[in-house]
């Protein structure tokens, strides 16, 4: 009964730290559904009574038949002429598209390249959706890239289908989910395999040519996915790259071969890509893919324009193959590939769907602009004025689009400032009420509730009470302990070092630069906390003799943090303020060379160093021979994985096995040795016994990371545990470590080369160990999550450590916990106020977004990372002196 009532036991923590952990997961969650756009899909759809047409459905077919040759992540100067301004003849990309620019040349009224301009986020699924719906998909969808689901939306797919004509898809399985029943026949594998580079692309070219010959189809799609592969695995300036432009040029040199004067050919990319071949952002290089037109009759009847939208391709395909232009569409017509007779139809036709769109819109959402330039038109329009009409309405449908759930916004913020204080109570009470832990379960599910149903009305007024009747509560008990609290100067000023990063998430170029803002806050900390502690071992003098080994670990320190600035990945923004560094680049982006033999030794030798002075300290603890055993065999395996990248393209698929087996190895001796830790942590008795046993926790963990990192980051990751290890030798407060590790767990996100940009993710790594399209696609995920907060997840395993060491008796694991989760919480805080703040700013989407994804993801790492540790370590959450089950 007393356990039930106090519940200050173990359990009742690990419990109160789960809920914690669900609270900040739901709050941020709920504020997303308010902040990220997410646009309504309307089911209403085109269809051929909409026109009144004697001789068509909608308008007079010029084709019968539409190749299109879609090449994932082609981007404009890979087909560039060789005379373009965009062709660059030192690139290794440049160059390789004879056939088009042959086509160019010589056939100058049937064919023409253009930039083909995709829309943020630049991922294939969204772009399969713009090109085939003409509509903008939302910053939210980006999420839904690696599970799409069939579009529902009207689209040209459907309207061709309904009129009794046949599609043949090859290639790329995410048609098939986005349509899995519109194909008349599919050729198809899976996509996300980007270590395979040939597969997909071979399928495709094995079947191509035996459906061109064939007269049953009216629209044939052969997505191709090996630029975009070899962009991700190599960057676009690789020989490779050059090798598999070179085969798509061949490919498309015998699909012109094979046209006859009634079939239109479309070669376009979904978009482009980086300098380091990721996409997902709105980077120039990014969206700027490319666009090529060719018939073998006369094709252009205006000068074309330099420029077009993706979503422009959608009537323009629809009236070529005279197919009802789907209802949602915003894309402006191509007007030059129309005949002169026919161009005023076509123009009307196109505004008409529009205006029928913009008015459903006007209904829906009441915006008075948006209604004027439709009744402007309706009495001043005419066939000239179209297209800038058009290009009016798409901008301002543009905007619609652009409506933020100010309700889900408001509850996920104060949802999130309960859990704070919540946070904050447990800390500095350390009991755990039954009462506490039975009200926060009935708001969980309120609040999973009206994520669920919507924007009720009625729940939110009720989750609105609930919350705000909580804030005061706590808010109150909070008020009373702060009057408690004494701190020094020195205290306050680290603190405000804390609130002073957070706030400064609120300016877009102190995001862009946080990385040097991290930096400097980290090594200010460092230096005062060391003074400090140095003043206290003036006054025991039997520390004194040791101050100057302290003095030079405290060097140490801040040359380590300085040198994770030679590891830091560059963005966009930083302009010529950044230089990326070999350390910074994947492996296989890198051109043979002695720098790229050099940085690899280096790596090895890192590993080996880091493998060996782990042996050596485990030593000095019999008990963990288990661990110091293994440490051997998984650093030999995971540098046999490491050697597998050296293999040559065309070896690849041989050796799969080898380099799929050593990183499986890394993580079979890693699991075996944390089964053990976890079983010795629960047997071992005395409380100040399991210091070896976390030590042996943080080895563990390290080297899986090691892994998953790769030996371009193994320095600034093996520096990242050494400050880890160094901090108790210099600083002996439990305050200044506790908001060390916050900081370097920051710094380290940055200087083992992320930074919060969808185009820096790290997505090789979701293949160290795991096959390519790998049926439990969570397990890539998390490989792609340990790699981006490796730092979070280190400093949040080296806790235990940390808590032994200070050798604190009223200090136990879930002290050290709550107040870790305190001022990771804070950021979280401060990004979502900057959210609702600069929802509205021009750089909301580039930069305050994924900074708010990236942040918000890091505290739900830490928060789940600190529960596993936490029941791992379950004697350590309270110290022996508070713990009334022992």
């Amino acid at each position: 009964m007393v356990i039930l009532e106090q519940m200050n036991g173990k359990i009742a923590h690990l419990i109160n730290i789960a809920f914690i952990g669900i609270s900040f997961f739901i709050s941020l969650l709920l504020f997303q559904h308010g902040f990220l756009l997410k646009r309504v899909e309307l089911v209403s759809r085109s269809s051929c009574s909409d026109v009144v047409s004697h001789d068509a459905c909608w308008f007079p077919s010029q084709y019968q038949r539409v190749v299109i040759i879609l090449i994932d992540a082609l981007r404009y100067d890979f087909v560039a002429p060789s005379r373009s301004q965009y062709n660059d003849s030192k690139k290794e990309y440049s160059g390789h598209f004879s056939t088009i620019t042959r086509l160019l040349n010589d056939h100058k009224e049937s064919a023409v390249l253009m930039h083909f301009r995709a829309d943020a986020p630049t991922t294939t699924m969204q772009r399969l959706k713009a090109i085939t719906t003409g509509s903008l998909p939302t910053f939210i969808d980006v999420s839904s890239n690696f599970a799409s689901t069939a579009i529902l939306e009207d689209n040209w797919i459907d309207e061709i289908v309904a009129t009794n004509r046949s599609i043949v898809m090859l290639g790329d399985d995410t048609w098939i989910s986005l349509y899995p029943k519109q194909f008349k026949r599919k050729y198809h594998l899976p996509s996300f395999d980007i270590n395979d580079l040939h597969t997909v692309d071979q399928m495709i070219s094995d079947n191509l040519f035996d459906e061109l010959v064939k007269s049953d189809w009216t629209v044939l799609i052969a997505h191709f996915l090996g630029v975009d592969h070899c962009g991700h695995k190599y960057g676009p300036n690789h020989p490779e790259m050059s090798k598999k432009l070179k085969q798509m040029n061949e490919i498309l040199a015998k699909v012109v071969d094979s046209l006859d004067n009634n079939t239109l050919l479309l070669v376009m990319g979904d978009h482009g890509m980086t300098e380091n071949g990721d996409h997902g952002g709105d980077e120039p290089l990014e969206t700027d893919a490319a666009l090529f037109l060719f018939a073998k009759r006369k094709l252009i009847f205006a000068e074309p324009p330099e420029s077009v939208s993706q979503v422009d391709i959608v009537p323009t395909i629809s009236l070529l193959l005279d197919s009802p232009i789907p209802y949602s569409n915003i894309g402006t017509l191509i007007d030059c590939t129309i005949v002169p007779e026919h161009r005023d139809l076509a123009i009307s036709s196109n505004v008409e769907q529009m205006m029928r769109y913009g008015r459903t819109i006007v209904a829906e959402t009441q915006l008075p602009e948006l209604d004027s330039l439709i009744r402007s038109f309706e009495n001043n329009g005419n066939v000239e004025n179209s297209i800038d009409y058009m290009r009016r309405l798409q901008e301002l449908l543009r905007a619609s689009w652009t409506e933020f759930n100010s309700s889900f916004m408001r509850i996920g913020f104060l949802s999130l400032l309960d859990a704070i204080l919540s946070v904050y109570d447990s800390l500095c009470t350390g009991n755990i009420s039954f009462t506490s832990l039975v009200f926060r379960s009935g708001l969980f599910f309120i609040q999973i509730s009206i994520f669920l149903i919507g924007d009720d009305e009625y729940y939110v007024a009720i989750l609105d009470f609930l919350l705000s009747f909580s804030l005061i509560i706590r808010l109150v008990r909070a008020a009373r302990t702060l009057f408690l609290f004494t701190s020094t100067i020195w205290e306050f000023a680290v603190f405000c070092m804390i609130i002073a990063h957070a706030s400064s998430f609120l300016s877009n170029s102190y995001i862009i630069f946080e990385s040097s803002v991290i930096r400097f806050l980290t090594q200010t900390v460092v230096a005062i906390a060391f003074w400090q502690s140095f003043s206290n071992w003036n006054h025991n003098t039997r520390r004194q003799s040791k101050s100057w080994q302290r003095f030079l670990i405290f060097i140490m320190i801040i040359l380590l943090l300085r040198l994770g600035i030679f590891f830091e990945k560059c963005r966009e923004e930083q302009g010529d303020a950044c230089e990326a560094t070999i350390f910074s680049q994947s492996f296989s982006h890198i051109p043979h060379s002695p720098l790229k033999i050099i940085r690899f030794m280096f790596g090895i030798a890192v590993q080996i160093v880091a493998a060996y002075m782990a042996t050596k300290f485990l030593q000095n603890y019999p008990s963990e021979i288990w661990t110091s055993t293994l440490i051997f065999p998984t650093t030999v395996a995971s540098i046999a994985s490491w050697l597998s990248l050296w293999l040559p393209e065309n070896t690849t698929n041989y050796f799969a096995p080898f380099s799929l087996g050593t990183a499986q190895i890394v993580y079979g001796l890693s699991f075996i040795n944390l089964l053990i830790i976890s079983f010795r942590a629960a047997r071992i008795g005395k409380f100040w016994n399991q210091n070896s046993c976390a030590i042996s926790y943080l080895v563990c963990i390290s080297f899986v990371l090691f892994l998953i990192l790769g030996d371009g980051l193994a320095f600034s990751f093996l520096s990242l545990i050494t400050i880890i290890f160094l901090i108790p030798f210099i600083i002996d407060d439990e305050y200044y470590q506790i908001i060390l590790i916050v900081f370097l767990s920051s710094h380290g996100f940055f200087s083992l080369s992320h930074q919060p940009t969808f185009s820096s993710i790290p997505w090789q790594a979701a293949f160290i160990g795991v096959p390519g399209n790998f049926a439990i696609q969570i397990v890539p995920g998390a490989l792609v999550i340990a790699h981006i907060f490796a730092s979070q997840i280190i400093t949040c395993v080296a806790l235990p450590m940390l808590v032994m060491q200070q050798n604190y008796q009223q200090s136990g694991l879930s002290h050290w916990t709550y107040k870790l989760i305190l001022f990771h919480s804070l950021k979280a805080l401060s990004v979502c106020i900057m959210a609702a703040i600069h929802r509205r700013h021009l750089m909301v989407w580039k930069i305050f977004a994924p900074k708010f994804i990236f942040e918000s993801l890091s505290l739900c790492v830490v928060c789940f990372t600190l529960l596993i540790t936490n029941c791992i370590f379950w004697k350590l959450v309270v110290p022996p002196s508070l713990d009334l089950t022992s």
